[in-house]
């Protein structure tokens, strides 16, 4: 037994013996394979540049730095402050909450980006205003959604207010540098393609290539740039600079604007091209504003949509729409509205027709358009911009100006601040004080008239707490469109669109021969009534604001309209009309000898609108009639200063009094010349606050007409007959429109 004891002892302590063995020899094994391991490794490195691998690896472009303790952070006198601030850094609620909104805004993202593809029509507009509106997205997740968009979502969002541009992708090739001459070359052959397409029956652009590439075409082959430096060829007439870019791209502009030849850019493979000049010319406003101009008349073809878009051409108008020049934003404007189909009703807004309220999407419903058309040699951006303030008469009577304010309190504080603060100080000095003793004044408005007809019903001045006293000239930058700017401020519930035309006073002046058949009022009538139909106008309350020969286009617009049983509903929907200084019976201005009229040549334009035209006076009777259908409220403004006209500063009245009255509606004699009448110089201009009761007043009309029937009623009742009704009111408690009548 003993034996078997101490045999079993010896066989345990072997199998203890071989289990330690074993551990050493695994534990060895694995640092021997280890090791080499790391030979192999260190082997291949140096045989192996191991670093191309990291090629295809993603790098943030920008570290974000939200902890507002690393803010001064080259304030920072010695470096163990700059560790201790990122060692003891506080991880308190609103770290967590950021921390947190980040990563749901990440997956919210994505969320909202499928929503605005796959969703229904309310899903995805608002899946894409809240898209455009995320800010915490990082630079590589911008760029993964740009690449996930589809044309219309990227459309949709190139509507959305400040949506940051990383939304959008850059056009193909964009990095390429390409130089003037490759580019000049592109130019020239889209040129020759264009003027195949349309069978060279464009008379413009067949003489601009025969004057500026005449020398191109040598013994049946394409003249090279580059074989002068080689001095194997003489350098061509032609030089080869921007100046001959621009050139081509105003040729290109103007081959556009006509409708039936625009197509023929994109089928020419014109994108790609135009973006190489717009890469070449970015810091140029005028050629960006001529390419602006070409993509927006492209954009009325539906059928290129996804052209544009794969172009890069929709990031490249959301920036150009962000402009300070308003002649780029608004071509930027009027190209997205005609892309986006879904958010803007269908409408189209061809060449001459131009968007000015809403730019953006709009989720409010629209109840009522104001177009706007301006007067010979006029323009959307020269004639409604706002009028230059004479700063010497302003301010209140027997009160301190601005300057001697802030004279006063330089000389009263001890500081070493710039004039500037005190400027500043004194602005808000003077604002707080108007806060509190404005509701006890009335503040008469600019451009009082000076006559009126028996008709007008309107105030004449404004209290000083009123909304209209909030945000005068001098609180805000001078604009230089105010319907684009003002009208939504008081009515944002308006779209507002502005025609713009070409006009001119010689038929000297070159012209395109195919436009100037578009000349007469007719012709041009009809020519802007099928534009604005595009536009869908007619299908709400219309209202009409018009300079100088604008209001004869309008009268002409609406009479057509009246006789061919206004079938787009324009005339129905009319509900005012705002004439500024229109020459209802023409100006002696158009009256010219016959000599004279040998040596100026006066356009159709300038012999339409002669004093006594027999068209004019036929114009305005069939006008009249139609009045009598269509109850239309008219309001007139009448210029009573002359005009200062050439160099010599003579004066000149273009429109006369007479002339100027309908004979119909409201009529106001106005202390402006032909030029500022239809420029308020701020919003308490009475030419503006007029415009605004109009519109006001179209909103309810049955109600407002209502009021202004009995104050019309009363007005017309003797001075007792008119105190007697007002006791009478104010006993049996009626509206208070009658207490202010009183």
């Amino acid at each position: 037994m003993l034996y078997y004891t101490m045999r079993l002892q010896t066989n345990k302590n072997y199998v203890y013996y071989l289990k330690t063995s074993s551990t050493c020899v695994v534990v060895l094994g694995g640092f021997w394979y280890l090791y080499q391991l790391r030979q192999i490794s260190q082997i291949v490195r140096s045989a192996v540049n191991t670093n191309v691998l990291k090629l295809e690896e993603m790098h943030p472009q920008y570290i974000y730095i939200d902890d507002p303790q690393f803010k001064d952070i080259s304030m920072f006198r010695k470096d163990e402050n700059l560790y201790r601030s990122a060692l003891d850094k506080p991880q308190g609620l609103s770290d967590i909450l950021m921390k947190w909104w980040k990563v749901y805004s990440h997956n919210l993202a994505y969320k909202l980006l499928y929503m605005a593809q796959h969703g229904n029509r309310n899903e995805r507009c608002k899946a894409v205003t809240v898209l455009g509106s995320l800010s915490h997205l990082k630079n590589w997740q911008y760029r993964h959604l740009a690449q996930m968009l589809d044309v219309k979502t990227a459309v949709a969002l190139a509507r959305i207010p400040n949506v940051n541009l990383q939304f959008f992708l850059q056009p193909p090739y964009y990095h390429v540098q390409y130089k003037l001459h490759d580019v000049l070359e592109k130019v020239h052959s889209l040129l020759l393609v264009l003027n195949t397409l349309c069978d060279k029956t464009h008379p413009c652009l067949t003489q601009f290539l025969g004057k500026n590439f005449k020398d191109m075409q040598r013994d049946g082959f394409i003249f090279d740039h580059d074989l002068t430096s080689m001095g194997l060829s003489v350098a061509p007439v032609t030089v080869w600079d921007n100046t001959l870019l621009k050139s081509c791209v105003q040729a290109i502009c103007h081959h556009s604007s006509l409708e039936e030849y625009s197509k023929h850019l994109v089928d020419a493979g014109a994108l790609p091209i135009l973006t190489a000049i717009q890469k070449i010319c970015k810091d140029d406003t005028e050629v960006c504003i001529l390419l602006a101009r070409i993509i927006s008349n492209v954009s009325l073809h539906s059928e290129y949509l996804e052209n544009i878009f794969e172009s890069g051409w929709i990031g490249i108008l959301s920036h150009w729409s962000r402009s300070d020049d308003i002649r780029l934003s608004a071509q930027a404007y009027r190209a997205l509205a005609n892309l986006d189909a879904e958010g803007n009703e269908g409408a189209k807004y061809p060449r001459r027709i131009y968007l000015l309220h809403p730019l953006h999407r709009n989720h409010a419903a629209t109840k009522m358009d104001v177009v706007f058309l301006h007067g010979l040699l006029g323009g959307i951006f020269v004639t409604w911009r706002q009028r230059d303030t004479d700063i010497s008469t302003l301010g209140v009577v027997g009160g301190n100006t601005p300057s001697q304010t802030t004279d006063y309190l330089s000389t009263m504080i001890d500081d070493d601040r710039p004039p500037e603060f005190f400027k500043d100080l004194a602005r808000d000095l003077q604002l707080r004080e108007w806060k509190k003793i404005g509701h006890d004044f009335e503040v008469i408005l600019e451009d009082c008239p000076q006559n009126t007809n028996s008709h007008p019903y309107e105030p004449y001045f404004y209290r000083g707490d009123d909304p209209c006293m909030r945000n005068g000239p001098e609180l805000a930058s001078k604009t230089q469109c105010w319907p684009k700017d003002w009208l939504p401020m008081d009515i944002p519930s308006l779209r507002i669109m502005g025609i713009n035309y070409d006009t001119s006073l010689s038929m000297w002046t070159p012209f395109c021969p195919i436009e100037s058949m578009k000349s007469t009022i007719k012709e041009r009538s009809e020519e802007y009534i099928t534009k604005l139909i595009m536009a869908n106008v007619g299908q709400r309350p219309l209202v009409w604001v018009s300079h100088s020969m604008g209001g004869l286009l309008v009268k002409k617009m609406l009479v057509e309209e009246w006789k061919t049983g206004d079938k787009n509903d324009i005339c129905k929907n009319t509900r005012a009309i705002v004439f500024y200084s229109t020459p209802h019976r023409g100006s002696h201005v158009a009256a010219l000898k016959q000599t004279t009229q040998m040596l100026v040549w006066p356009t159709v334009e300038v012999q339409e609108l002669r004093e006594e035209s027999p068209q004019l006076l036929q114009l305005h009777e069939e006008f009249l009639e139609m009045l009598k259908e269509y109850p239309i409220e008219i309001v007139s403004f009448a210029e009573t200063k002359s005009t200062l006209v050439t160099a010599l500063k003579f004066p000149f009245q273009f429109v006369s009094l007479d002339s100027a009255d309908p004979g119909v509606g409201e009529f106001f004699e106005i202390p402006q010349d032909h030029i500022s009448i239809c420029k308020p110089a701020s919003r308490q201009s009475f030419l503006y606050q007029k415009l605004l009761s109009v519109i006001r007043r179209q909103f309810n009309p049955r109600k407002e007409g209502k009021a202004l029937s009995s104050i019309r009623y009363l007005l017309s009742l003797p001075r007792t007959e008119r105190e007697r009704c007002a006791q009478r009111t104010r006993h049996f408690g009626h509206s208070p429109q009658t207490h202010q009548t009183r």
